[in-house]
């Protein structure tokens, strides 16, 4: 069984209601971040208290965390990583920790010529993923500061190619993953189309999948695996704002709608709401005048 806690509905900028982006996925292996936007700690320690409560939910324990999946680097989807990861070891962690995410194909062709340390090109911008894994590791998010291994995971999505960093090596990798100490659940990243190298996370255990598309353009989730049991896709604005949806490459719920037909997905949720909508209801008509009741 997965269960996913969606911690952040709101896109860019928060509202008075509603959080930036912040997922828990938990699986009887353990539990994956997905996008820590602003604030993701406080979210998390509310989350966690608010489950101690509700017979038959599997705990929040950070300990249990295995990876950290990024879907791109604009930062209301990674600037509450940081502060987790040093939290984490202030509470005494010491098991390994992942944390994944897509860059481009230059940047990965330049570290895997020039190694994890070398000197970024003076052009990368500030969403690089490298580049902020860089910064974090310059904040304090190295072995010895936090206590426990980091091990961070770049690729390049679009061509299926993956490098791991670890404090003693840099090696290549595959795309679709386990975490460390995990055995029955698997992590692939997904291609999808955003205004900076992003996609997708498709988890799939025995018997039930999700895919969590992140920020994207629709059509823009790309996949051959069968249907995902649940697509949590972004809706961040409604057909009649199609236009900026096209313009900055994020979906409607019209278009998340079609994206879960594509995928032959079983049901479909939708986050990332624009600031301009005060509630889902508005989204969640759209989508299901498209899906006509085939989809719950």
């Amino acid at each position: 069984m997965l269960d996913l806690h969606v911690l952040g509905t709101a896109s860019a900028r928060p509202t008075t209601k509603r959080a930036v982006s912040g997922s828990v996925l938990a699986c009887p292996d353990g539990l994956v971040i997905l996008d820590p936007g602003e604030g993701f700690q406080d979210r998390f320690t509310v989350a966690r208290r608010h489950l101690k409560t509700e017979p038959g939910t599997p705990r929040l324990r950070s300990r249990r965390v295995a990876a950290i999946l990024l879907t791109h680097g604009h930062l209301d989807h990674t600037w509450g990583l940081l502060p987790w990861l040093q939290t984490s070891g202030l509470d005494g962690r010491e098991e390994p920790l992942t944390v994944a995410g897509p860059v481009g194909t230059t940047t990965f062709e330049h570290v895997l010529e020039h190694g994890f340390e070398g000197t970024p090109p003076g052009d990368l911008p500030a969403s690089d993923l490298w580049r902020q894994m860089r910064v974090w590791r310059e904040l304090g998010a190295t072995n010895d500061l936090l206590g426990y291994p980091i091990i961070w995971r770049l690729g390049d999505v679009a061509t299926g190619r993956w490098l791991t960093i670890t404090a003693e090596a840099m090696t290549e990798s595959s795309a679709a993953w386990t975490p460390e100490g995990w055995s029955n659940h698997v992590l692939t990243p997904l291609v999808s189309h955003h205004s900076v190298p992003s996609c997708g996370w498709r988890i799939d255990g025995p018997t039930t999948s999700m895919v969590v598309s992140g920020d994207t353009a629709s059509p823009g989730l790309l996949g051959t695996a069968p249907g995902p049991d649940v697509l949590v896709h972004e809706a961040t604005y409604l057909e009649e704002h199609a236009d900026r949806a096209d313009a900055h490459l994020h979906s409607t719920a019209a278009g998340a709608a079609r994206t879960a037909q594509h995928l032959g997905a079983r049901s479909l949720a939708l986050t990332h709401f624009s600031a301009r909508l005060s509630e889902a209801g508005p989204s969640l008509a759209e989508a299901r005048t498209v899906l006509d009741g085939t989809l719950p």
